[in-house]
């Protein structure tokens, strides 16, 4: 009779601890679920309605404009010449050069798709992000009108960055791509066209 007793406590005991386990999941399963990430827009314009871009990092300053031209073309079956108009970024001060426009067309993307990862708020200790002197500090000219775009320091743990929009109170955190797009120097984003090699004889 004793042992039935013992075998009886046993079982209760076994089923108590098998319950609390099972709430114990339930509980963290809760608690590790990822709610959806929520994106806060900081630009209301498209990036093609941009059409002069200015930054400056490590005291370097590039400033891209966007200009428009006339480019002549003659069908090759038919031999009739047509005109069209053709836009491309330069550099102001060296518009000879070639610019990457694979390169200037990330940085519109960025600045035109601008997201926040978080709304901080408005914060007055600015030099605790990195914000009283701006790791970049960016200026997109969008129909006649200058936007500007300062960027602090990457936080440690998430990666996303500081950043202030001028006009705006809210310090913001943004995907550190939104910065990395503008680390070229005005050199590094020629174009270097390699001449092709020709075959020996």
């Amino acid at each position: 009779m004793k042992q039935k007793r013992l075998l009886l406590l046993g079982m209760i005991g076994l089923v108590t601890l098998l319950g609390a386990g099972l709430a114990l999941v339930s509980l963290l399963a809760r608690e590790t679920e990822t709610e959806p990430e929520t994106t806060i827009a900081l630009t209301d314009y498209a990036p093609a309605d941009i059409t002069a871009i200015q930054y400056t990092r490590d005291g370097d300053t590039v400033d891209l404009a966007l200009v428009s031209e006339t480019v002549e073309a003659t069908d090759a079956s038919t031999g009739e010449a047509t005109t069209e108009e053709e836009s491309r970024w330069v550099l102001a001060d060296r518009p000879e050069e070639t610019v990457d426009q694979t390169l200037v067309n990330s940085m519109t993307t960025a600045l035109g798709t601008l997201t926040a990862t978080r709304d901080l708020g408005e914060n007055e200790s600015l030099a605790r992000f990195g914000l009283d002197e701006p790791v970049l500090t960016v200026q997109a000219t969008v129909n006649g009108t200058d936007q500007r775009y300062y960027f602090g320091d990457t936080n440690e743990v998430t990666g996303d960055v500081y950043l202030m929009v001028e006009g705006k109170t809210s310090l913001y955190t943004v995907n550190y791509t939104s910065l990395a797009v503008f680390r070229y120097s005005a050199d590094e984003l020629i174009q270097v066209i390699t001449a092709e090699a020709k075959p020996e004889e």
